[in-house]
């Protein structure tokens, strides 16, 4: 895994996501209970961006056909199988980091 720096230029809505790139990544950035949880941002199915999707709770749903993911695990709850990655995401010094695969 390498940890990379996470710029945040915008705030994350309470309901919502931010879409950045980290790297070549396009990663899905989202605040549950506080913590700060990433996800790749392409939905499988039909390639959708996960950050335009509603949040509810820590499940996202894809705005194209409502596929959703647990932010927490990357898992689909109504997709048995079917996982996106999932990335942890610390804060330090009040910068974030986040640790994507190599």
């Amino acid at each position: 895994m390498k940890r990379m720096p996470l710029e945040l230029s915008v705030p994350i809505p309470e309901k919502g996501g931010v879409s950045v790139e980290v790297g070549s990544r396009a990663v899905a950035i989202f605040k549950v209970d506080g913590k700060i949880r990433a996800i790749d941002n392409t939905c499988p199915h039909r390639g959708g961006p996960l950050a335009e999707g509603p949040l509810e709770g820590s499940v996202v749903r894809c705005p194209l056909h409502m596929w959703a993911f647990d932010v927490t695990t990357g898992v689909s709850s109504n997709r048995p199988g079917v996982q996106v990655g999932c990335y942890e995401v610390v804060e330090e010094g009040g910068r974030h980091f986040i640790s994507l695969p190599d």
